[in-house]
């Protein structure tokens, strides 16, 4: 009994809405895009983002930070310059796949578990496990097996250090890719790019 109420109110927290942090630094509230009838629910490739009611498409930016450097010149005077480093993140996604009916457009809309952050990732597989423990207890196969892959493809995620990187490139093309598609006044989406 306390078990079904822990899952119920872990259900509502990230159904209807929830702090999700990306690696990149990017803290996001909104909740995930659960329609049983569309292609969009999540999966073991990753899930979809509604924030205000719109479709939430990241914008990969890559994460920096400021560092100082000490410069020694080889004749007992040093020089303190500041520099920019960028920390390695994920790239965006390269592969188009297919969207919701609800966004026709080709950008995916999916944002892959690698991308979270490990505590959003923390969540989620406590969230996941969860629905797998009550399908389980209910006799639902087909939802108990979607959810348990789901748990174990955030697991995953969470250990995975081999994933190509992020650079201004890729960060550049994506965010044009996303601004030819929908334009400055995105009618059916909410990100965060320029």
């Amino acid at each position: 009994m306390k078990k079904t109420i822990a899952i119920l109110i872990l259900s509502a927290t990230l159904s209807f809405g929830a702090t999700f942090k990306f690696k990149d630094g990017t803290v996001v509230n909104g909740q995930i895009f659960e329609d049983s009838n569309s292609i969009g629910k999540p999966s073991t490739r990753g899930l979809i983002l509604k924030v205000n009611n719109k479709f939430y498409l990241h914008h990969y930016p890559l994460k920096t930070i400021k560092k100082e450097v000490v410069i020694d010149h080889g004749n007992g005077t040093y020089t303190i310059k500041e520099v920019k480093e960028t920390i390695p993140t994920p790239a965006p996604p390269r592969v188009s796949e297919m969207n919701p009916y609800q966004l026709p457009n080709c950008v995916p809309a999916r944002i892959n578990f690698i991308h979270f952050s490990p505590e959003t990732l923390n969540d989620l597989y406590k969230y996941y496990s969860a629905k797998t423990y009550y399908f389980k207890k209910y006799n639902n196969s087909f939802e108990f097996t979607r959810n348990k892959n789901i748990a174990l493809a955030i697991y995953r995620a969470a250990y995975t250090r081999n994933y190509t990187t992020n650079s201004v490139e890729l960060t550049s093309k994506w965010q044009s890719r996303v601004a030819k598609e929908y334009g400055k006044n995105p009618f059916a989406v909410t990100w965060l790019g320029n």
